[in-house]
């Protein structure tokens, strides 16, 4: 990538934000986030490749910041103590949400790219990032607890991707409908709850 000038990365970065959620990434014009910017197009290309470089570079941040977040907390309920996974189970979930909450609000703009404005998959698999790291640690508490659903194949991969598929989709409609933060907190809260209480079922 070419050498940074200070501050220019930051104005070009600000109006590309702007083009990308005023008209989506298909209709999004370089030659407009150039003008708006007081650049070439030269130096986009330049610096990002192309539209589409340009538009990953904003996202990424999120993205990652999201994924790792999701990552971290699952992986410390995976490495607690198996009866403590089952006594901890709610308090445990309870505590990791609002820190998710944060994570979106952090990248709130940049996340309402990556899910209302992404070209082609890059939505999709970011959301199936997502949903390999939840399906991987439901499925082992689920073996460690000897869950007789996941025995007797009532539980199945299938059945697990399709959950959380569902339960991340809904977390980000917060992002989809513009939710003011402190209805997002209520709102991810009850889904969180709903989907707790239907997973006790299995335990």
């Amino acid at each position: 990538m070419a050498s940074r000038i200070e501050g220019l990365d930051e104005v070009i970065l600000r109006c590309a934000e702007q083009e990308f959620l005023e008209k989506g990434f298909t209709e999004a014009s370089l030659r407009t986030i150039a003008q708006n910017a007081g650049v070439s197009t030269s130096t986009i290309y330049t610096r990002y490749s192309d539209k589409e470089g340009l538009f990953r570079f904003l996202i990424k941040p999120a993205a990652e910041g999201i994924r790792e977040y999701v990552r971290r907390s699952l992986q410390g309920f995976s490495e607690l103590p198996e009866e403590e996974q089952t006594e901890q189970y709610e308090d445990y979930s309870e505590q990791g949400f609002p820190g998710l909450v944060s994570c979106i609000y952090e990248h709130y703009n940049a996340l309402k790219l990556l899910i209302t404005c992404a070209p082609g998959t890059i939505y999709q698999d970011f959301l199936e990032s997502l949903v390999e790291l939840d399906t991987s640690c439901t499925r082992r508490f689920l073996e460690q607890i000897g869950s007789s659903a996941l025995t007797e194949g009532r539980i199945t991969d299938g059945f697990l991707h399709v959950v959380s598929s569902a339960f991340y989709a809904g977390i980000f409609e917060v992002v989809i409908h513009d939710m003011p933060r402190q209805e997002a907190e209520v709102y991810i809260n009850e889904l969180r709850n709903f989907y707790s209480n239907g997973w006790k079922t299995y335990f």
